[in-house]
């Protein structure tokens, strides 16, 4: 595996599933930084975690993908191996990895759903990428759509990236009102203010915990204000994934109201399966990957649509049942389709299949 995704460790769930069917090594970048969090990190020597050997490149720029780049220092791999680079196939990263000639199948994977259009050398180095992959591993349906439309003609399965660990006996607490819940970045793609428009229309009682920051913050507190359940609507600011865990036992509903733009659509909404994965419910808008991963779990509303998203949560508040129902199912399609085993089959399968097309 080559990507800066593995600098976190916990995103490493897939690659420990797949060490438990085979030797995997991830190179990542010996530092990067997430400032959003004020987190970063940084790796001067070769780990092993759970099996899986991390291995340091250095990385030079800036820490991100478009601007920098990591080069893939010399290994020895088995011809039967696979090589999976994990960047988009515009990044120099990407391009300069692919270029390598280290004797095995390279599987490129992708989140990008949305069409466009690079300059030189980012249009150039997308199309030398494809022309030099075995197989192509897509997030989601739209990010297959649009390699294909970008000329590329090989093998192709539609996978996440990452998988969830399933939580044996999640905790659940009890309210009057119907607990909402949103967690993710405050901006205008994320259309929280879709949610505090909505909730002005519904009558019955409720209370919304917001987890995250971002440009649009103030403008939604504004918008709380305005509408006149600021009381009932807590800003938490952004917090460590350990502490967003700790929310979903008094969380009833998550609700994920993104909308698209001309730049970006929802490429999984990785919070969805957390959700779900706890027995929460979940309500979606109909923005990228949103439905893909509700399927039929959730309720799914027009992106967009204030009063669509009200009427959901009306008819969650005054069924209960319905709530609970919903919960259960996330949870049982998670343990069916998002674990971490079940996203290393898959992708260990799609490996299989690469390497038997040589």
């Amino acid at each position: 595996m080559v990507s800066h995704t593995y600098v976190e460790p916990e995103n490493r769930g897939k690659l420990r599933a797949l060490a438990a069917g085979g030797p995997v090594t991830a190179v990542i970048p010996d530092r990067w930084s997430q400032s959003s969090l004020g987190r970063s990190w940084r790796q001067d020597e070769t780990q092993n975690d759970h099996g899986v050997t991390l291995v340091p490149a250095k990385w030079r720029g800036p820490a991100r993908p478009t601007l920098g780049i990591m080069r893939v220092p010399p290994r020895s791999v088995a011809a039967d191996a696979v090589v999976q680079i994990e960047e988009e196939p515009w990044t120099p990263t990407a391009y300069f990895a692919a270029r390598r000639k280290l004797g095995a199948a390279t599987v490129l994977f992708t989140w990008e759903n949305v069409e466009r259009s690079f300059p030189p050398p980012w249009s150039s180095m997308r199309q030398a990428v494809f022309g030099r992959i075995a197989g192509l591993i897509a997030g989601n349906i739209g990010a297959a759509d649009v390699a294909r439309g970008q000329g590329y003609r090989g093998l192709i399965a539609v996978i996440p990236q990452l998988g969830i660990e399933l939580p044996a006996n999640p905790a659940r607490t009890e309210a009057p009102e119907l607990r909402i819940t949103f967690v993710g970045r405050l901006a205008r793609e994320k259309g929280v203010d879709v949610l505090l428009r909505a909730l002005g229309l519904v009558e019955s009682p409720w209370r919304c915990t917001i987890l995250g920051d971002g440009p649009e913050r103030s403008a939604l507190e504004r918008v709380a204000r305005d509408f006149g359940h600021d009381v009932r609507t807590r800003f938490l600011g952004p917090r460590p994934h350990a502490e967003v865990a700790a929310v979903w036992p008094e969380t009833d509903l998550l609700v994920l109201p993104s909308r698209s733009s001309k730049q970006w659509r929802e490429q999984l909404g990785h919070v969805l399966l957390e959700a779900m994965s706890h027995g929460v419910a979940t309500v979606g808008s109909t923005c990228g990957a949103i439905p893909e991963v509700i399927g039929d779990a959730g309720l799914v509303f027009p992106e967009g649509d204030v009063e669509a998203l009200a009427s959901a949560l009306q008819q969650l508040a005054l069924d209960r049942t319905l709530v609970r129902r919903l919960g259960d199912a996330g949870r049982r399609r998670v343990a069916a389709e998002f674990t971490n085993d079940c996203i290393a089959a898959r992708t260990r399968a799609f490996h299989d299949e690469v390497l038997g097309a040589r």
